[in-house]
């Protein structure tokens, strides 16, 4: 037995060192990502480490990410890297795990979204500029969309805006949720004359991308003539901002 044990774990070792040193780029073309609508330009490096360029999905251009294997994710059959990313959305780090069942999975993250490129974004967000940056333990997707989401959404948007808003401005910030298959990300704040505004993000997978604000509470009169100028639209007392991206999930 113990002669057969010995060539045995000499010939592990061996398809185990060829797995870790195979080029990154052969993994990824294995991988089916690319039947999900995730494209590359160039991928270098290994399976253990390397770097992705050129990064995008449905046709959007992201960037780049450096890719780092973290064997932990092995242990809940999860294929698990470090990742650091960097695009003209924003950046960020994280875990990044891909699971059985085309299951996905963000830990321990920080992305850090400019607003100015952010196609979900209404246009008066987009032309002002500002982030909304996200921090958590874990967003987790499915094929359908959004199944977890713990983690908290902050926004400088409203210092930027200060000419439409006004000044004196609490923090933006929300706790992020799932709700059916989209991520919420809810950001609210109130200044000090009890003006209140709410802003809700959604991101679902093939679907388009959802941006709800709505102004309520005291307004003040020059606020009121000024916010349908923005777009906003009177709802009640309230005054409603509604955006959504086109639909590309379908071939027109």
């Amino acid at each position: 037995m113990k002669r057969l044990m010995l060539p045995a774990l000499l010939a592990a070792s061996f398809f185990a060192g060829l797995v870790a040193f195979a080029p990154l780029s052969a993994a990824l073309a294995a991988s089916g990502a690319a039947a999900r609508g995730l494209g590359w330009t160039s991928a270098e490096g290994t399976v253990l480490s390397g770097t992705v360029r050129g990064l995008t999905l449905g046709g959007a251009d992201y960037g780049n990410a450096d890719l780092d294997f973290a064997p932990g994710g092995l242990l809940s059959a999860n294929l698990q890297y470090t990742v650091n990313w960097t695009g003209p959305q924003g950046n960020g780090q994280g875990k990044v795990a891909i699971g059985p069942g085309s299951r996905l999975s963000l830990r321990d993250y920080t992305l850090s979204l400019d607003l100015a490129q952010l196609d979900q974004a209404a246009l008066w967000v987009r032309e002002s500029g500002g982030r909304v940056d996200l921090t958590g333990a874990a967003l987790r997707f499915g094929p359908k969309g959004c199944l977890r989401a713990e983690g908290i959404g902050r926004s400088d948007v409203l210092e930027r805006n200060r000419d439409i808003l006004g000044p004196g401005w609490a923090p933006m910030q929300g706790t992020l949720r799932c709700e059916g298959a989209a991520l919420v990300i809810p950001l609210a704040s109130e200044n000090q004359t009890g003006t209140r505004f709410q802003a809700d993000l959604r991101l679902a997978p093939n679907r388009p991308g959802q941006f709800e604000a709505r102004v309520s509470g005291i307004v003040p009169r020059d606020l009121g003539f000024a916010l349908p100028i923005a777009g906003f639209t009177p709802q009640g007392q309230d005054f409603v901002y509604l955006f959504s991206t086109p639909d590309t999930s379908t071939p027109k």
